[in-house]
């Protein structure tokens, strides 16, 4: 059973350790950093007390934008990002959040896809955008 909680910067070491292990996006004082702001928001997902992985995102006005979104690998693929993500969308939805953008890299098809069932459409498309040479797609989806 998934039981999700809000964390803060004391947990920065698990995110930065997921991170390693998963996409690779961010420093440990990239972390840090992120979990400090006020208006920045990290919500966590656990299974048998073990951390299992972490949506960051931030809530400006009536909008939100997704900043971060991770399963550690070996619990990918058994739901676990799918409550995640459904539980965040909860919480835009009480936080009367109007439109959702996120960023994901033209690389992740996994990701794309899994945008794709959540209804995320393209709205635009940074060329060469990562380290790696990748685009970077940006999404967005209305929450009426």
């Amino acid at each position: 059973m998934a039981i999700f909680r809000e964390i803060n910067e004391s947990e920065a070491k698990l995110c930065f350790l997921l991170d390693s292990e998963s996409i690779k996006l961010w420093s440990y004082e990239q972390w840090e950093s992120a979990l400090k702001k006020k208006d920045v928001r990290s919500l966590a997902v656990y299974a048998n007390e073990k951390f299992i992985g972490v949506c960051v995102y931030q809530l400006i006005l009536d909008e939100a934008e997704l900043l971060y979104l991770a399963i550690r690998p070996e619990h990918t693929r058994k739901g676990f990002g799918q409550s995640l993500f459904a539980e965040f969308l909860n919480i835009t939805k009480k936080n009367n959040i109007k439109k959702i953008f996120l960023e994901v890299s033209s690389n992740n098809l996994s990701a794309i896809e899994f945008y794709k069932k959540f209804n995320f459409q393209t709205i635009s498309v940074r060329k060469n955008y990562y380290k790696n040479g990748s685009d970077a797609i940006l999404k967005s989806k209305v929450v009426c």
